[in-house]
């Protein structure tokens, strides 16, 4: 029997690994991989590993869909630059993406390696973050940082007519391509910004609109303003719903300084150089044995060596086809893409990362209720009601919401008030009474009550899953003191930080009860607690029922709306 430490042969056997466990591949294995397979007890056992990891991931592909199709295709294109030198112009494509937690990815690649080693990458990476953008928003920032303007692109005096109607936020009259072209354009958005801060300047400092809370204009409000990359004005449906935003912003000296700071923020980025520092990664089975400096801690265990060069070193830095292949590969959605199409390249890296992680997509098991399968499962949830209570688990507000019907309605102490969209009416009344009080909705209010009907309801410390942080703790909780736990129900424990004004921190917990047969919530509980408590505090309990759309036609008839 040939001994298990590898060698030569069993090198080589590796590119093969997974051309062993596909039918129409074992034709092309070498006959004295072949050969050597069959009396290596190594190599069976890495196929055996490999197999068992490609079968649970592929329990989770089928469980978690697109999410993990997305998750392998990224990882392809990661693992695309083993051996080839990594500058920040290839990494920075990838920085969007890894503030996704749905892409989040948890071993070391060729990408993940360089933020590791460029403080210039880490601070770019950071500064995004900062910016809490949605999963659309980083995902088309990805496609601008990949882009480069192109011999086909629009030309520049054609998109400088469009930038009077860009600075007033009126896209309506703008092609989707001249859009972009502000976007990829030095020059030209040099110019929107210049033709933006004259305006600002321009503004007496007390022509803020009255009531308007400017404070609450956030990145994330004005981020489509900023950057338009990928927005087709002709598919806005939800333009109208934000003329009270952009036309206070476009009056307001503090919101547009906010937009001209946010602009000078993502094109920094996008026109920074490349750093001095230059990794490439390496496969290296030998390296899991070798010690490690302090430096190369994160590394242990990983069957890789990261090299590092600086520029001046005779490497080369060009651009790879594969980092223009970045932008393609996202517009053409990444989560449409399978394991089994990887790269012979990229499967192999990937074969040999499984084999000595054990798991290759997520340290999950298939049937553990996580936040991401909460969130999925509450999409698809067309009628709840909720009741609130505070810390003294006292009522404070009930509400029904029907996204099948398209109304809102909550009941606070007596009063009743029901938003029916597709009536375009707002009632209410007190409860007792037969006197109805109806109003036509503004467009505002129609977008405030579809926001919250599309949302978490507030049943969910974050609108969607992708503003759930990266380094939040999620845990199942089986402490048999726990009151009010019906029976089959679970409870997770969802745990992060946030940072106030000043700098300070406060610790937050949400807690789920669970039915682990739907992944929806029964009840949730939201606890915080400051540095210096040494206990979480109760502040607010949730209680969910889930209604049919006769329940809620009704009840509403009952009530007498």
């Amino acid at each position: 029997m040939i001994a298990p430490n590898p060698n030569l042969l069993c090198k080589q056997a590796v590119l093969y690994y997974y051309d062993f466990l596909c039918d129409e591949s074992r034709a092309l294995i070498p006959e004295s991989v072949v050969n050597h397979v069959e009396q290596c007890q190594h190599c069976r056992e890495q196929i055996s590993k490999l197999k068992a990891a490609l079968s649970q991931a592929d329990d989770l592909e089928s469980e978690q869909g697109q999410v993990r199709s997305a998750v392998t295709a990224m990882l392809k294109l990661h693992f695309d630059y083993i051996g080839k030198p990594v500058t920040c112009n290839i990494v920075k494509p990838f920085l969007p993406c890894l503030l996704d937690p749905a892409l989040e990815i948890r071993i070391p690649t060729p990408i993940i390696t360089h933020l590791h080693n460029c403080q210039e990458c880490s601070e770019d990476l950071d500064i995004i973050r900062s910016l809490s953008l949605s999963r659309k928003q980083l995902c088309r920032l990805s496609q601008l940082f990949a882009e480069k303007p192109t011999g086909n692109d629009i030309s520049c005096s054609k998109a400088r007519d469009a930038i009077p109607a860009a600075v007033s936020m009126v896209f309506s009259g703008i092609d989707s391509e001249v859009l972009k072209h502000l976007c990829k354009c030095p020059v030209c958005r040099g110019l929107l910004y210049k033709k933006r801060q004259k305006i600002c300047d321009s503004l007496p400092e007390d022509s803020q609109s009255l009531g308007f809370p400017c404070e609450s204009v956030s990145s994330t409000d004005i981020f489509d303003y900023v950057v338009p990359y990928g927005i087709d004005p002709a598919k806005d449906q939800y333009a109208k719903f934000r003329k009270s935003l952009t036309s206070h912003v476009t009056t307001c000296p503090t919101c547009l300084a906010k937009m001209q700071t946010l602009h000078e923020t993502i094109y920094y980025i996008a026109e920074r150089p490349d750093s001095d520092v230059v990794t490439i990664y390496h496969i290296d089975e030998s390296a899991k044995a070798e010690a490690r400096s302090e430096s190369d801690e994160i590394y242990a265990g990983f069957p890789i060596r990261v090299e590092t060069a600086n520029r001046e070193d005779e490497v080369n830095t060009g651009r790879s086809a594969s980092t223009i292949a970045f932008g393609a590969a996202l517009k053409e959605k990444v989560s449409a893409m399978n394991l089994k199409s990887l790269a012979k390249t990229a499967v192999a890296a990937a074969a040999i990362i499984l084999i000595a992680v054990a798991l290759f997509l997520s340290t999950q098991t298939a049937k553990a209720v996580t936040i991401d399968k909460i969130y999925k499962a509450f999409v698809k949830v067309k009628n709840v009601h909720i009741s609130k209570f505070d810390d003294k688990k006292e009522l404070i507000q009930e509400r029904w919401v029907s996204r099948a019907l398209n109304i809102y309605m909550t009941k606070t102490g007596k009063e009743l008030v029901l938003s029916d969209i597709p009536n375009g009416v707002r009632k209410s009344k007190q409860l007792g009474t037969a006197v109805t009080d109806t109003k036509p909705l503004t467009n505002d209010e129609v977008a405030d009550v579809e926001k919250k009907i599309s949302g978490s309801l507030g049943l969910m410390p974050f609108y969607d899953i992708s503003e759930v942080p990266l380094d939040r703790e999620w845990s199942r909780i089986t402490d048999n003191g726990l009151e009010d736990v019906s029976e089959g129900v679970e409870v997770y424990d969802l745990i992060w930080t946030e940072k106030k004004h000043g700098g300070s921190a406060v610790f937050k917990k949400w807690r789920f009860f669970v039915d682990p047969e739907t992944n929806l919530p029964q009840k949730t509980e939201f606890y915080e607690k400051s540095p210096t408590d040494s206990e979480y505090t109760l502040a607010s309990v949730m209680v969910v029922e889930y209604l049919s759309n006769s329940e809620i036609k009704a009840l509403i008839k009952d009530i007498g709306f």
